[in-house]
C-alpha cells in the first residue's frame, strides 16, 4: 500500500532539499495543521501543494484528546519531577526554540529577548489546539508552561503559544504524530535526524521514562517506509537538490506516474518485509543496518542492473551506430559538428547531420526505443532513472542523442 507521509514535529518544512526529495518517494505529503494555525510557505512548497497536490493540511483534532490524556497523567503522577527538570519562569514573552529530543542540539531564533527556562533553556511554543484544555490547565499550574504571544519562528503570525521546554514539547508533539497516524495509517517522516521516533505508540509509560528516566525513545520499525524511500532516492538526486526548482519535481511525477507508482510500491513491499523480519531489534544500529542492506539490494543494484540493460539501448546505441556506419573521418566530423550545434535549433549544419544519418538513424531509434521501453517498463525502479536523467546535468552523450531524435522524429 502506498502511504501517505504525516510530517513532524513542526508545521512548516526545514529543509528544502528534503520536501523535494520526499515528493519523489512519497505520493503526498500531510503536516499537522491545528484550526486557526496561518501556515506561511516559501515557493518550492507552494509549487509543490497546488501543482502537484503533494502537501496536504490534517486537522490534528481527533488525536489531540488521546495525547493529551497521556502526558496529562505523567504530569498528575509525577509534578513535582517534572517542574524540577522542565519548570518554566516568566519573563520575556518571546518562544525562541523549536520542539527538540532531549539532549539534542536545539534550534534556536535570533530574537534579542528570550523566554527561557529556570536552566537558562529557550523555551518552545506549541500551539493551543494542539493540546486539550485540561492538559493545557494542568500544565500551567504545574508551572511547565507559560502563554507567549510571540513566536520567532511562525513568520510573525499572531497568537497566544504555550512555552515550554523544547524536550517537553518535542515529546508531546511525538505522540500527537503517532495518535494522529494510528488513525490515518499516514506513514510519520521527518527531516530531523534525531527525531525518528514518533511511529510506535507513545503512552504514558514512554513518556515518563524518555523524559524523566533519561532512557532513549527505543528505536522503531513503522517509518522504514520513509527511511527506504529516502534511501533509495538519494543515490540519484544532485547534490543541489535544494536549488532545482519544484517544477521540475512536478514534471517528473506527472509524466511519468505508472513508474512512480510502480516505484512507491517496492517501497512499500521491501519495508512490510523488512518490518517482519526485523520485529524483535530495537538497536538503531541495527535497524540502520538491515535497512541499508535492503536498499542496496532492492533498488542499488536493480538500479545498475537497469542501467547495464539500458546498455546498448538508446543514447550510447545511437552514438556507436553512427560511428560506425560511416568511416571514421566522417563520423568524428559529424560528431564534432553536432556537439558544437546541439545547444542550438538544430538549423543548419546539426540538421544536415540528421539528414545524413537518414534511415539508419531512425531505424536504429526505433529498435532501441522499443528495447528501452521494454526494459524500463519491466524494472521497479525506472522512475529512479527518469529522476537521475531528469534533474542531474545534460552530459553530452545526453544531448546528442536527444537531438538525433528529434531530428528524426523518433520522438523522446
Amino acid at each position: 500500500m502506498q502511504r501517505t507521509g504525516l510530517y513532524y514535529p513542526y508545521v512548516h518544512f526545514r529543509d528544502a532539499a528534503w520536501i523535494k526529495a520526499a515528493a519523489l518517494y512519497l505520493p503526498e505529503m500531510a503536516r499537522v495543521v491545528p484550526e486557526g494555525f496561518r501556515v506561511s510557505d516559501p515557493e518550492h512548497v507552494r509549487v509543490l501543494r497546488d501543482e502537484l497536490g503533494f502537501v496536504q493540511d490534517i486537522d490534528p483534532a481527533d488525536a489531540v484528546e488521546a495525547a493529551s490524556r497521556h502526558l496529562l497523567r505523567v504530569v498528575e503522577e509525577r509534578g513535582e519531577e517534572m517542574r524540577n527538570r522542565f519548570g518554566v519562569t516568566v519573563q520575556q514573552d518571546v518562544v525562541d526554540a523549536e520542539p527538540s529530543p532531549p539532549g539534542a542540539r536545539m534550534r534556536v531564533g535570533t530574537g534579542a529577548h528570550h523566554a527561557r527556562s529556570p536552566w537558562g533553556r529557550p523555551l518552545a511554543g506549541l500551539y493551543p489546539g494542539e493540546m486539550s484544555p485540561e492538559l493545557r490547565r494542568a500544565l500551567f499550574e504545574a508551572g511547565l508552561a507559560a502563554r507567549r504571544e510571540r513566536n520567532s519562528f511562525t513568520h510573525g503570525a499572531p497568537g497566544v503559544w504555550l512555552g515550554m521546554d523544547p524536550a517537553l514539547a518535542w515529546v508531546y508533539k511525538c505522540a500527537l504524530t503517532a495518535e494522529l497516524a494510528a488513525r490515518t495509517a499516514f506513514l510519520p517522516v521527518t527531516d530531523q535526524e534525531a527525531a525518528h521516533t514518533a511511529v510506535d505508540p507513545w503512552d504514558t509509560e514512554r513518556m515518563a521514562a524518555v523524559l524523566l528516566g533519561g532512557a532513549p525513545a527505543p528505536a522503531g520499525t513503522g517509518d522504514l517506509a520513509g527511511r527506504i524511500g529516502v534511501l533509495s532516492v538519494r543515490c540519484v538526486l544532485p547534490a543541489g537538490l535544494g536549488g532545482v526548482p519544484a517544477e521540475k519535481i512536478v514534471a517528473l511525477r506527472k509524466t511519468y506516474e505508472p513508474e512512480f507508482l510502480a516505484y512507491t510500491d517496492a517501497v512499500a513491499r521491501t519495508a512490510a518485509d523488512l518490518r517482519e523480519e526485523l520485529a524483535g531489534i530495537r538497536s538503531p544500529q541495527a535497524l540502520d543496518t538491515y535497512v541499508r542492506q535492503a536498499v542496496h539490494r532492492e533498488f542499488d543494484v536493480e538500479l545498475v542492473k537497469l542501467r547495464n540493460a539500458m546498455n546498448g539501448v538508446g543514447l550510447q546505441t545511437i552514438t556507436t551506430s553512427v560511428s560506425t556506419t560511416f568511416d571514421t573521418p566522417t563520423s568524428a566530423a559529424l560528431l564534432s559538428g553536432l556537439i558544437g550545434t546541439v545547444g542550438g535549433t538544430m538549423a543548419g549544419s546539426a540538421a544536415g547531420i540528421v539528414a545524413g544519418v537518414g534511415a539508419t538513424a531512425v531505424g536504429i531509434l526505433g529498435g532501441a526505443r522499443g528495447r528501452r521501453d521494454a526494459a524500463l517498463a519491466a524494472s521497479p525502479v525506472s522512475f529512479l532513472l527518469r529522476v537521475e536523467n531528469g534533474l542531474n546535468p545534460d552530459t553530452a552523450v545526453r544531448r546528442i542523442g536527444r537531438a538525433l531524435r528529434r531530428g528524426a522524429g523518433a520522438g523522446g
